[in-house]
């Protein structure tokens, strides 16, 4: 979105309810609290799905399965495969639901979304080194370091979004007293009468050195995601 010219500044209203037209597959795109009107850094902290909804109606599911596929989530990683990526027949579908993580052809593994962690971290000019498992060192696909695809400024936002995020948003129970210094992004998927959550992040925050992410099968990225998170980082020696 940054990349293509979207006003950082641009504010959108939450009311906790969107509705949605245009995706048969989504009527209502909801929220847990109604955030009120808000920009894209704020959107992220607080992990605004009716902000989204608002902000990428424009956005074609070929434009976002582009950058997907440039930040390494259609790409092996540690000797592993990639999780589900769409086919080029889902490029017509509309965009939403893999905004908001609700495509059943989208599906990241956590390592590809910890690498994607690792990639915001050290910005843009640099290039990840390629991720080693202790369980296999038989690289799949001949693995390269990733370049980091990003401008300096999407990288930022991001940066400064995900440490907002920890501070006042959806991630602040990760590290109440701030011993850390992480940078963190929540995203929570309704499935029926069941949520799923995951979390992914990097510290510390001036001068990286860990990235993290972590899936919960129940619950809420607050009830779940982040507190099992909080209790792994904080009881580790880093």
């Amino acid at each position: 979105m940054v990349e293509d010219g979207f006003n950082t500044n641009l504010q959108f209203e939450c009311t906790g309810t969107y509705k949605v037209s245009g995706v048969k597959e989504l009527g209502e795109v909801h929220c847990q609290f109604a955030h009120g009107r808000l920009d894209l850094r704020r959107a992220l902290a607080f992990s605004c799905n009716c902000f989204f909804a608002q902000a990428t109606r424009s956005l074609t599911t070929r434009a976002f399965l582009a950058k997907a596929r440039a930040l390494g989530l259609a790409s092996p990683v540690a000797g592993r495969s990639s999780g589900l990526f769409p086919a080029l027949e889902s490029e017509t579908k509309p965009s939403l639901p893999y905004v908001l993580g609700l495509a059943a052809d989208f599906k990241p593994n956590c390592l590809q979304l910890m690498r994607l962690a690792g990639l915001i971290a050290i910005g843009p000019g640099e290039r990840l080194p390629v991720l080693h498992s202790s369980e296999n060192f038989e690289l799949k696909d001949r693995e390269k370091p990733l370049a980091v695809a990003l401008t300096r400024k999407s990288a930022e936002l991001l940066r400064s979004s995900m440490r907002l995020s920890v501070q006042e948003g959806t991630s602040s129970k990760l590290d109440p007293q701030d011993k850390m210094q992480i940078a963190a992004k929540t995203g929570t998927t309704d499935h029926g009468k069941k949520f799923q959550s995951q979390i992914i992040g990097f510290f510390p925050y001036d001068k990286p050195r860990n990235a993290f992410c972590l899936f919960s099968p129940a619950g809420t990225s607050v009830d779940a995601a982040v507190p099992e998170a909080s209790n792994l980082i904080l009881s580790t020696s880093w």
